[in-house]
């Protein structure tokens, strides 16, 4: 029966309809917007189990009055049937109407909100480009992503399962009270108004203390993953005693935030039920007063004493509630500055997909200095002809990476424009941009997924073309040989996470088949062979060389022996093209890259006289 209420709706939509909601009260209604008809029956199956809890406590007052005037021998005959009806209502209509509500809050609603949410968060959030990532930390950006969707899901439940009840409950016991006697509600009254101070109070401290919380705990997941991803980096700076201080100082700050919030709720807890202690005293004290004037039956006394047992019981449940509603919307708001944040390089409206004739690429005034107004490139103007196989050099921070991340739009240009053969690159779609264009990078970073796919992607591969583009890349005799933990061999070795099972010769290798495979007509290499030992280079300098033929190629090169022998060789320097031409000639000439040839020591260059002028990013 359960399995009715869990395909209530497709939690895993295939459309996007762009960003999500940036503000927490539209993304509740937009994002949830295919679980509206959820929410009315669950709105509709609260109100029903609070009018029946409510209705049972004003019976059982009546009950016991019954008892109390009547007589045990004609109990049966006067009120038989009213009690079959009760006994059916209580055995068989609560627990249904209370079954369908679970369902409908706990399966069909809370199960399919929540990884609602995080898809469509993760969806929006992987379509951000390079660059953006690289502002954040992943880790911090991954529990923005899983917590939004948490976040998003409980607030949406408190409202609608939680404050919902309570408040349907309290409005009842209200109307009973006043139907029995119109006195009630004075003491009622006064503790609605207490509880009522109790919250303005204690919310907005809740909600303070809550941001704060989660953001050390956004801190201390942050700094956990960038430690355990970069665990031999960290090693080599000194080992865990080095920087113990400051992990201390990150994970106090989250002790900190959270004993801010204990403290609220110690001291809410310790308000509610001295509260509650009054409101049972006034309730069933004032009850006393009237029973004893002959004002109300003994019933009103037993009624009195449940409500006032069970109006404290919700009363706590609320201010949790309440205070759940404002932690998750305090998450929530956080989390939606990440996920919720614009692309930072977005197709246009009816962009079309990149259709390359021959490959020409042209940049046109190019500048972009990652917002810094210095590094990256400078007012660079270079074309480059189809099938011309072109190097780029230049000091560390000339802005060689820069040029490469423009391309394939990692960034988008702060001027100028970039064009393949005639075409606008921001007038495509990035997806059909970066599927016409191949890259080597320097680092070769491989996914935590089979050989095969991190050489063809997912979905449907040719695994002979993959078996071809290992031998063109000298792989195929180190990935015959493959066999990971889970004891899957070859293709279907897993190679872990960022490929660590792999040697970095090896992960360069598959990332020289994966261009192989991709055959696409733009190639770009940055150090395509760094990595690589002086035999392994040497094995597949011949493929690479093939694999350029019919290509336009850029080729990025701190060693410059590895492209020597291309067409030109384009010499940057602060963002700015100050040499260029064929190597003999650049030689002859005397300048820049005369002297940077002259001056490698084992085939690298030597470091910019002035790193700070330049970005990291911007190689």
């Amino acid at each position: 029966m359960l399995g009715l209420f869990e395909n209530s709706v497709d939690p895993f939509p295939a459309t996007s309809e762009g960003a999500p909601a940036s503000t927490v009260g539209r993304f509740l209604l937009t994002e949830f917007r295919p679980l509206r008809p959820v929410v009315v029956g669950a709105v509709a199956t609260t109100l029903l189990c609070a009018a029946i809890e409510v209705w049972l406590i004003w019976y059982a007052g009546a009950l016991v009055d019954a008892l109390a005037a009547g007589s045990p021998r004609t109990l049966w005959a006067e009120h038989g049937t009213e009690l079959i009806a009760v006994v059916v209502l209580v055995l068989l209509v609560r627990p249904a109407v209370n079954l369908v509500g679970e369902a409908l809050d706990d399966i069909a609603f809370r199960a399919n909100a929540r990884p609602l949410a995080r898809w469509r968060a993760h969806r929006h959030v992987s379509r951000q480009s390079v660059g953006w990532f690289r502002d954040d930390l992943a880790g911090r950006i991954a529990t923005w992503v899983r917590d939004g969707g948490d976040a998003a899901s409980t607030a949406a439940y408190c409202v609608v399962h939680t404050l919902v009840f309570v408040v349907a409950y309290i409005v009842g016991s209200v109307w009973l009270m006043s139907a029995i006697d119109v006195r009630l509600l004075l003491p009622l009254g006064a503790w609605i108004v207490a509880y009522a101070l109790l919250m303005r109070w204690a919310v907005p401290r809740y909600r303070q203390a809550s941001a704060r919380l989660q953001d050390a705990e956004s801190d201390l997941t942050g700094l956990l993953v960038d430690a355990y991803a970069n665990v031999d980096t960290l090693a080599l700076l000194g080992g865990p005693d080095a920087r113990v201080g400051h992990d201390r100082e990150v994970f106090a700050r989250a002790r900190r935030a959270h004993l801010a919030v204990q403290r609220v709720e110690v001291t809410v807890n310790a308000s509610m039920m001295a509260l509650g202690s009054a409101l049972l005293c006034g309730l069933v004290g004032y009850g006393i007063v009237l029973w004893q004037t002959d004002a109300a039956p003994l019933g009103l006394v037993a009624a009195a004493l449940a409500l006032s047992f069970r109006i404290t019981a919700m009363a706590e449940w609320l201010l949790d509630a309440v205070s759940s509603l404002f932690g998750s919307v305090g998450a929530l708001r956080r989390a939606l500055k990440t996920v919720a944040a614009p692309l930072a390089v977005a197709d246009k409206p009816g962009a079309t997909d990149l259709r390359v004739r021959g490959g020409a690429i042209s940049f046109a005034e190019v500048s972009h200095h990652y917002g810094r107004g210095a590094g990256g490139l400078d007012r660079l103007s270079l074309d480059v002809a189809a099938g011309e196989r072109v190097g780029v050099v230049g000091r560390s921070g000339a802005g060689k990476s820069t040029l490469v991340g423009l391309l394939l739009r990692f960034h988008d240009a702060e001027s100028g424009t970039i064009t393949i053969d005639g075409t606008d690159i921001t007038d495509v779609t990035q997806e059909s941009l970066r599927g016409q264009i191949a890259m080597v990078a320097q680092e070769a970073t491989l996914l935590h997924r089979s050989v095969r796919e991190n050489i063809a992607g997912p979905g449907a591969v040719d695994d002979t073309r993959i078996e071809a583009a290992l031998r063109r890349a000298s792989a195929d005799g180190f990935v015959a040989t493959l066999r990971d933990a889970d004891g899957r061999t070859g293709l279907d070795a897993h190679v872990g996470e960022r490929g660590v099972r792999l040697s970095g010769g090896q992960r360069q290798r598959i990332a020289v088949a994966r261009a192989f495979y991709r055959d696409a007509p733009i190639l770009v290499l940055d150090e395509a062979t760094s990595a690589l030992d002086s035999e392994a280079e040497a094995a597949i300098h011949d493929t690479i060389g093939e694999v350029m033929t019919g290509r336009t190629v850029i080729a990025i090169a701190h060693r410059l022996s590895t492209i020597a022998h291309l067409d030109r060789i384009v010499v940057l320097d602060a963002g700015r093209i100050i040499e260029q031409g064929a190597h003999a000639d650049l030689l002859d000439q005397g300048g820049l890259y005369a002297d940077l040839w002259s001056r490698q020591s084992g085939g690298f260059l030597a470091a910019s006289p002035d790193p700070d002028a330049r970005p990291a990013m911007g190689r």
